[in-house]
């Protein structure tokens, strides 16, 4: 069992020389490296440490730009942003009838560039106010998403266990770990096997925010878990889970969070179920947790959400929650 390093014995690993200031800015705006200049839009973007926050947000922006009468974050002049603008935008959001959260993070993902455009004074301090000024939009919608039925669940295991390969093993163990641990996908492609504490079944997760939690899992998720590592990938450090190519080569790669988007999406058709993502077996195992009558602290501690308010919107109990609730009324 390795341990974890202590910040002060962690060895820092440089950029190769390819992996130029050029090249990450292409990387954040998802274009080549010919034009890249000073665009408020892309150091927003290479601001974002999350790779889902990064891809959601150039997808945000985008759309903006295209709004705006541009082609894409790339060609849009930034540097001539104003209040209006935004109020624009926001008004053809809800003209479109997005939702209140989306449009949201819409204004956020102007509002950071924004302040990157300031930063750089291509905008005035003024502008800069008056777009900070922009209130957000208020209301809610139901939450999108499902949380799967213990059915579901279990039907997904048996189609990984009827794969004898290496990729079934190591499938099962992913979507044991996403399911009774509630991680995102970022989070469990960026485990190593330094994370993995045997002795007291745990992970050690770098959640959003830069925040670490101790994740515990249950014992279906350990066995399985234990499965992946004591028959196919052993106990060398590296990524916890790794790219398995043809003919169960096992590789010391890690996987992208696009791959665990891909292994749900494919077993899900394989277990005969609904399509799901992975953030519904997140969902499943804040409302599994909640269903087990759980404390929304604990459930919003395990999950690392910042506030309440975002571990409620994971409740997917449904309205058989609410009946149960009412007969237990002695009026």
């Amino acid at each position: 069992m390795h341990e974890q390093n202590n910040d002060e014995n962690t060895e820092v690993t440089f950029l190769p020389a390819e992996r130029t200031f050029e090249v990450l800015s292409a990387e954040a705006a998802g274009t080549g490296v010919n034009g890249i200049e000073k665009n408020p839009a892309v150091s927003y973007l290479m601001g974002l440490r999350a790779e889902s926050s990064r891809l959601a947000m150039r997808s945000f922006l985008n759309n903006i730009a295209k709004m705006m009468g541009y082609h894409d974050l790339r060609t849009c002049p930034w540097g001539m942003l104003e209040r209006h603008h935004v109020q624009a935008v926001l008004t053809m959001l809800t003209d479109a009838g997005k939702a209140p959260a989306t449009i949201n993070n819409y204004l956020a993902a102007i509002k950071g560039v924004a302040v990157e455009a300031w930063t750089l004074k291509l905008i005035s301090t003024d502008t800069y106010q008056h777009i900070k000024l922009v209130k957000s939009v208020r209301g809610s919608r139901i939450p999108k998403g499902r949380a799967l039925a213990p059915a579901e669940v279990k039907k997904l295991f048996f189609t990984c266990e009827s794969d004898k390969s290496a990729i079934g093993v190591r499938d099962n163990a992913i979507l044991s770990v996403l399911v009774g641990c509630g991680l995102r996908r970022a989070e469990v492609v960026s485990l190593d096997y330094a994370h993995y504490n045997r002795h007291n079944r745990s992970l050690k997760v770098l959640g959003k925010g830069n925040k670490e939690r101790m994740a515990y899992l249950p014992d279906g998720a350990f066995q399985r878990l234990e499965s992946w590592i004591e028959e196919v990938r052993s106990d060398i450090p590296g990524p916890l889970f790794s790219r398995v190519r043809r003919y169960d080569d096992v590789t010391s790669e890690r996987m992208t969070s696009q791959a665990i988007y891909h292994i749900l999406n494919s077993r899900s058709v394989e277990a005969g179920i609904e399509k799901c993502a992975p953030h519904d077996l997140r969902r499943t195992f804040a409302s599994s947790m909640l269903e087990n009558g759980e404390d929304l602290i604990t459930v919003k501690d395990a999950m690392g959400h910042a506030s309440l308010a975002t571990t409620q919107k994971y409740d997917f109990r449904g309205d058989e929650r609410l009946r149960a609730a009412s007969k237990r009324l002695d009026i």
